[in-house]
Formats: C-alpha cells, sequence, structure tokens
C-alpha cells in the first residue's frame, strides 16, 4: 500500500502558498467565529483547548503541509491527514456543531487534492466525513442529527475539491504556458543563429563561385590572350602573318573575354526587373551577340500572358545561358530566339544557332544547370546538334492558367 501511495503522488509542484495558507486561515478563524458566536454553554477551560486546538490546527495546516507537499512520502501525508481530521473532528465536538462547524474540515478535503491523487483523494475525504459524523454523532448522542448534517459536509467537500483541482490545473496549465514561452525564445534565438549561419554561408559559397568563374572564365581567356600576344612578339620580325593571326587571335579572345565579364557582372547586378516587359529582358539577354557580330533574332509568337516571377527568370536565365554558349563556342554567324504562347497549357521556347555544332554533345556546368532550372518548374526540353548543323533546344515549360 506504501508503495502503491508513492507512485500515485501528485507530479506536479502546485503547493499552497501565500495567499492559500492566508486563505486557510481565514476559513478556520471564520469557522471559529460562527461557533463561538453560537456557543450556549460552555466553560473557560473548555474555550482554552478550543483556542489551542485551532492554534495547532492552522499552524499545521500552513506549516505542516508546505512541508509535507516537499517530502512527498506516504509516511508524512498518513501523517498529516490523520492529525488534522482528528483536531479538526476534536474541534467540531467540542463546539457541539455550533455554526458552521462543517467549514473547519473542508481545507483538508482541498490539501488532499493536491498531496493524494487518485484514490486516495477518496479515502481521505471518507475519513473527513467519517470524522465529521463522529464528531456529531458524540455530542448530539443520536445519528438523526448525522443524517440531517451529513449533505452539507458532502456538498462543502465536493464544491472544494472541484474547486481545488480547477485551481491546479489553471496553474499548471500557465506553467506550461510560459514553458513553452521559454522554449519558443529558445528556438527562436537558435533560429537567428542558424539564419546568421546560413548568411555567412551564402555569401561565403557566393564568394567562392564568384572566384570560381573568374578563374575558370576571365582567367583562361588572359592565359590565352596573353599566348597569342608572346607567340606574336616571337615571329613579328620573321612571319609578320602569323604574327597578325595571332594579334587577331588574341583581339577575339578579349571580345569573349569582355563578354564573359559583362554576363558577370550582370548576374550579379539584376536578374528580371519588374518595370521592363519579358522582350526587353531578352532583348538585354542575347544584346551579347551583337558585340561579337553575331545577329541576333528574337521572335514572340501568339498573345502574350502574365507570367509568374519564377518562370520570366527561368526564361532570362535559359536565354542567356544559351547566348553565353553561342558566343564562345559556336563561331555562328546568327542566334535565334522564339517564345511562343500558342499552347494554352505550356509555353515554347525554341534557340539554336547556325554555328559550327558538335558530333558528340558534352553538357558543361551551365548546361546543367538549365536542365535542373527546367526540371524545377516541371519544364521538359530537347538538345540537337550535330557538325556544321549547329547547336538547338526545345523547351516547354507550364504556366499557371489563373495567371
Amino acid at each position: 500500500m506504501i508503495k502503491n501511495f508513492s507512485q500515485q503522488k501528485i507530479s506536479g509542484d502546485f503547493s499552497f502558498k501565500g495567499s492559500a495558507d492566508l486563505a486557510f486561515t481565514v476559513v478556520v478563524l471564520a469557522s471559529y467565529f460562527a461557533m463561538f458566536s453560537a456557543l450556549k454553554e460552555t466553560n473557560l477551560s473548555q474555550l482554552l483547548i478550543m483556542v489551542l486546538l485551532g492554534v495547532a490546527y492552522i499552524t499545521i495546516g500552513i506549516y505542516g503541509y508546505n512541508f509535507v507537499a516537499k517530502q512527498k512520502t506516504f509516511n508524512w501525508i498518513f501523517f498529516y491527514f490523520s492529525l488534522q481530521i482528528f483536531i479538526g473532528s476534536v474541534i467540531v465536538y467540542l463546539g457541539k456543531g455550533a455554526g458552521f462547524s462543517a467549514i473547519l474540515l473542508l481545507p483538508i478535503a482541498g490539501h488532499a487534492v493536491v498531496l493524494a491523487p487518485g484514490y486516495w483523494l477518496y479515502l481521505i475525504n471518507i475519513s473527513i466525513v467519517f470524522g465529521y459524523a463522529w464528531a456529531i454523532r458524540q455530542y448530539s448522542g443520536t445519528l438523526e442529527n448525522v443524517w440531517s448534517s451529513l449533505p452539507t459536509i458532502l456538498a462543502g467537500l465536493i464544491y472544494i475539491m472541484v474547486f481545488t483541482q480547477m485551481a491546479i490545473d489553471e496553474e499548471r496549465s500557465k506553467r506550461e504556458v510560459e514553458r513553452l514561452l521559454i522554449e519558443l525564445e529558445d528556438v527562436n534565438e537558435k533560429l537567428r543563429s542558424y539564419a546568421s549561419e546560413v548568411e555567412q554561408l551564402t555569401v561565403i559559397k557566393e564568394r567562392n563561385r564568384i572566384a570560381r568563374e573568374i578563374h575558370d572564365g576571365l582567367g583562361h581567356y588572359l592565359t590565352t590572350i596573353h599566348m597569342q600576344l608572346l607567340a606574336a612578339k616571337a615571329i613579328i620580325d620573321d612571319e609578320p602573318q602569323k604574327a597578325k593571326d595571332a594579334i587577331e587571335k588574341a583581339r577575339s579572345q578579349s571580345q569573349i573575354a569582355l563578354i564573359d565579364v559583362r554576363r558577370s557582372v550582370s548576374t550579379l547586378r539584376y536578374d528580371f526587373d519588374d518595370n521592363e516587359t519579358i522582350k526587353d529582358a531578352l532583348d538585354r539577354a542575347i544584346r551579347p551577340c551583337d558585340w561579337i557580330g553575331i545577329r541576333s533574332h528574337l521572335e514572340i509568337l501568339g498573345e502574350e500572358k502574365m507570367l509568374d516571377e519564377k518562370l520570366k527568370s527561368a526564361i532570362f536565365r535559359i536565354v542567356q545561358e544559351t547566348v553565353n554558349n553561342t558566343c564562345k563556342y559556336s563561331h555562328a554567324k546568327n542566334y535565334y530566339c522564339i517564345l511562343d504562347y500558342s499552347d494554352d497549357d505550356s509555353l515554347s521556347l525554341k534557340i539554336h544557332d547556325d554555328g559550327m555544332g558538335m558530333s558528340e554533345f558534352r553538357s558543361g556546368y551551365g548546361l546543367q544547370g538549365l536542365g535542373e532550372r527546367i526540371e524545377l518548374l516541371d519544364g521538359s526540353f530537347k538538345i540537337k546538334t550535330s557538325p556544321e548543323n549547329g547547336f538547338s533546344i526545345e523547351i516547354e515549360l507550364p504556366y499557371d492558367k489563373k495567371n
């Protein structure tokens, strides 16, 4: 039984302190005031005993309760309720039921809700009822008075148990909310820390990407230009024509390098301006072709539809990447871009050039990124190329009909 009681101890740390102790004292004093006011016959020794018992009842009910609430062991809890029920019943007996003496025992029921959950709560309240009935029986000598007073004590006990349980639940809810708020603050602090780390990692990643582009792009072209100029310098006296060819190659490489730099700067500055149409944006994307003498052709078919930002950005980046490849590798004379709105479910983007093409297609990082961008939009694409027949790509991108 001791083991079972210890296993059912209340899990919370709720205890009556401060105002609860004051309420306990007020209830007992009110009960005493009612009893003394209604007493018809008594003597000084009986009054002195009642006062001493009342002081003991209040002292144990405050300090003893707080001590037992901290210990939470069966022995102390059993001793506390046994002693308080006994003292309270004796006071009711000495007061001969004057006034509403049952009030005196009600605070014990509240303590039982806190200290003795489960079936122990009911056993303690039954003990309170028996103690009260014993006191009534002793001073009245009849069972009729016992039965007539039972509804009053039972109603009071039920009210106190319900009220105390509500107070405990409210206190627990308050503490749970406070705990959750503390946890939420901790989570928010961690999220702010993680966001700062992600921002730093993003900056580092972008710096590394820019450094890689400079190394792989501009660095390559400058190295080639340097080698061509060194070769021209070495043979300019003996073979002026070959020196002139080398200088021309260096000039061509410098133009491509300039395009690469401008493309990188454009990528860093902005993607798609909200104030410009998609035609204006695509004109901007294909402009590098004109810088090196490749004629660019842009055609838009069908009625232009409103596109979301992701789709517009994807189209701009796709065209930008194909222009970059055409300028770098194709040796083309013409670059063609056709944006077709004719289909109700998706738009079509067809791009091709009349460059040298290739016998075996090799996808670089740029085209791989292009393919990933298309897949993220649930689109599809086909690439065709062959020697002397240029390079072409056909892309289908679905768009939201609500737009």
